[in-house]
């Protein structure tokens, strides 16, 4: 049986079948591969929030924010080591910084009296270690550091 396009019923409705179909296998490849991705660590724990106010510090490094981006090239840390980074003309607004890579890693943050952003991060081990603020519109505020046994603890 046709209707007025010509195209026959039972064909017309296989389209919408096969069109949910092939939607619905999107959809379930995409939450399958999210939650692959959500679950694989190479590192182990992931970095966590920590109390370092009494950590000894060994570096205190000031790094310009004012521009909205920072700029860490060429900075290492040694495992173990407590670096204190000011971040000098972020004040004004509030700042979430997180870290990724390096499980273990702690990081803890506070706001210096001027407002600027003071952060203290301490990584177990060697490898590659990322902070960055996590509120919308400062995706500039990120950085990268290497932790490395060879750097110079202070």
């Amino acid at each position: 049986m046709e209707d007025r396009s010509g195209v026959p019923s039972a064909r017309r409705r296989l389209r919408p079948a096969r069109t949910r179909l092939a939607g619905l296998a999107v959809i379930g490849a995409a939450l399958a591969w999210a939650i692959v991705q959500g679950a694989h660590l190479h590192d182990g724990p992931a970095p966590a929030e920590a109390d370092l106010s009494a950590a000894e510090v060994s570096r205190v490094i000031v790094v310009d924010a004012s521009t909205g981006e920072l700029d860490l090239r060429g900075l290492e840390i040694a495992p173990g080591e407590v670096v204190e980074f000011v971040l000098d003309g972020s004040g004004g607004s509030g700042h979430l910084f997180l870290l990724s890579g390096l499980g273990g890693s702690e990081i803890d943050q506070r706001a210096a009296p001027d407002g600027d952003a003071v952060i203290r991060v301490r990584a177990p081990r060697e490898g590659a270690l990322d902070f960055y603020c996590a509120i919308p519109g400062h995706e500039g505020l990120h950085g990268s550091l290497v932790v490395d046994a060879g750097a110079s603890g202070g």
